[in-house]
C-alpha cells in the first residue's frame, strides 16, 4: 500500500499493531482452551477478566490528550508482553490467571485511545479513512491469524507456548514504537476545549487541568456532542448482544458441530478472514463512501451474520456466517474510528475514543455475564439466534447522532506530512 511507503511513521504503528495483535490472537484462544475443560463459568470469567480495562477506559482517554502517545504505547505494548511471559513461566491456577488476565487488558486500554489519535497526527485528513482501515487489517490478525496459530499451539505445545509466543509478539512491538518518534500532546488553548465540552473549565487559557477535570470535561462532552453520545450508546447496544458470541462459538463448535479445539481456532479465524477481506477492499475502495455508511452497514452485516451462524448445519456454512460478521465488524469499526476523527475536536479525541470504545467494553461485560446462563439454558444456537436480531437494535440510537454537523480541527503534525 502507498500509504505505508510514503509514511513512514504510520508504517512502525501499523507494523507494531499488527505483530502484537497476532500474538493477541494466539494468548486469547489458549486463554479459552486452557480454562474450556473448567466449564462455560471459566470460560465466562475469563472473558470478563479480558474486559477488566474498561474500568479505566475514560481515565485513559485523558492521558492520552495530555501525554506523549508514543509513551503509551509503549508502556502497554511493554507491560503485556511481561505479563503474559510470567503467564508462560509461573503457568498460574485459575484464581491466579484471572488478575494476570486483568491487568494485560488493563495496560491494553491505557494505550489504544493513544494508537487511535495518533493517526490524525500521523496521516493526512484525506488518507485517514485508508489508515483506518489498514489498521483494522493489522488487528484483524489477531482474529484470523492468532486463533489459527493458537489453537494449533495449544492444541500440541500447550497454552504456556501460545502465551510465550504473545510475550514476544509484543516485545517486538514495543521495538517497533520506539521509532514511531515522540508524540507529545496538542496545545490547548482552552477555546477548542470549551467549544466541545461546552463548560467553563475548557475557558482557561494556556493551561491544562488536572487530569480528574480532564475526564470530566471528556464525559460532559460525550453527554452534550450528539455524534459521540450516539455512537457510544449505539456501540453499547450492539455490542451487548453481537459479543454473545464470543462465549457461544466453542460450545456451538463443541457439542452442535461436535468438533475440536483445532475446529474451534480455524472458525474462530474466518470471522477473521471477513475483516481481513473486508479491511484490504475498504484500504482501497472505503474513500468513495462516508464513514457512516460503513457503520451502519458494518451493524447490519454483523447482526446478519450473527443469526446465520446460529443456523448453520454445518461447520463449513458457519464458518461462512461468521465471515460475513466479520466483515461487518471491519466496516463498524473504520466508519466509527473515520467519524470521531473527522468530526471530534483534536484535543479531545483521545477521550471520544474511549468513551466510545469503552462503552463496547463494558459492553462485552454485559454480554459475558448473560451469554454463559443463555448458553447454559438455551443452547449455543439459541444465544447466536438472540444476538443477532439484538445487535440491530443499536442502530435505533446510532442513526440519529449520525445527523448531527461538526467538523475537528485539523492537527498540525498530519498539515505537514
Amino acid at each position: 500500500m502507498s500509504i505505508l511507503r510514503d509514511l513512514p511513521r504510520f508504517r512502525y504503528l501499523w507494523l507494531s499493531k499488527a505483530i502484537s495483535s497476532a500474538g493477541s490472537g494466539a494468548g486469547r484462544i489458549a486463554l479459552v482452551l486452557l480454562v474450556l475443560p473448567s466449564g462455560s463459568a471459566a470460560v465466562t470469567y475469563t472473558l470478563l477478566a479480558t474486559m477488566a480495562g474498561v474500568l479505566i477506559s475514560p481515565v485513559a482517554g485523558a492521558i492520552a490528550d495530555r501525554a506523549d502517545q508514543r509513551l503509551l504505547l509503549l508502556t502497554g505494548e511493554t507491560g503485556q508482553g511481561v505479563v503474559y511471559a510470567v503467564m508462560a513461566i509461573a503457568r498460574p491456577p485459575l484464581p491466579a490467571l484471572l488478575p494476570l488476565v486483568a491487568l494485560a487488558s488493563l495496560l491494553a486500554s491505557l494505550a489504544s485511545p493513544a494508537g487511535k489519535s495518533s493517526v490524525g497526527r500521523l496521516v493526512p485528513a484525506e488518507r485517514r479513512s485508508q489508515a483506518n482501515a489498514l489498521l483494522s487489517l493489522a488487528t484483524n490478525l489477531q482474529i484470523i491469524v492468532g486463533p489459527a496459530v493458537g489453537g494449533v499451539l495449544a492444541g500440541i505445545a500447550g497454552a504456556p507456548v501460545a502465551f510465550a509466543v504473545n510475550a514476544a509478539s509484543f516485545g517486538i512491538s514495543a521495538l517497533l514504537l520506539t521509532r514511531l518518534g515522540s508524540l507529545p500532546p496538542l496545545p490547548d488553548t482552552g477555546a477548542g476545549t470549551a467549544a466541545a465540552a461546552g463548560t467553563a473549565a475548557g475557558s482557561r487559557s494556556g493551561r491544562r487541568s488536572g487530569l480528574l477535570a480532564d475526564t470530566a470535561a471528556g464525559l460532559r462532552y460525550a453527554a452534550q456532542a450528539p455524534l459521540v453520545r450516539g455512537m457510544a450508546a449505539g456501540t453499547f447496544l450492539f455490542v451487548a448482544f453481537a459479543s454473545m458470541d464470543n462465549v457461544a462459538l466453542v460450545f456451538l463448535v463443541k457439542r452442535s458441530l461436535h468438533g475440536n479445539g483445532v475446529e474451534y481456532g480455524m472458525l474462530s479465524a474466518a470471522f477473521g478472514a471477513g475483516m481481513v477481506a473486508a479491511s484490504v477492499a475498504l484500504a482501497r475502495w472505503g474513500r468513495h463512501r462516508s464513514g457512516a455508511f460503513w457503520l451502519i452497514g458494518g451493524v447490519i452485516s454483523g447482526a446478519v451474520g450473527a443469526a446465520a451462524t446460529g443456523l448453520a448445519p454445518t461447520a463449513v456454512l458457519a464458518g461462512a456466517a461468521q465471515a460475513v460478521a466479520g466483515a461487518g465488524n471491519t466496516a463498524d469499526l473504520v466508519g466509527t474510528d473515520t467519524l470521531i476523527q473527522q468530526r471530534v475536536p483534536a484535543v479531545m479525541l483521545g477521550r471520544a475514543f474511549s468513551l466510545v470504545y469503552g462503552a463496547a467494553q463494558l459492553a462485552s461485560v454485559v454480554s459475558y455475564g448473560l451469554a454463559g446462563p443463555l448458553v447454559a439454558l438455551a443452547g449455543p444456537r439459541a444465544a447466536f439466534l438472540v444476538a443477532g436480531c439484538g445487535a440491530l437494535a443499536g442502530l435505533g440510537v446510532l442513526v440519529p447522532g449520525l445527523r448531527a454537523q461538526g467538523t475537528a480541527s485539523a492537527s498540525p503534525e498530519s498539515a505537514s506530512l
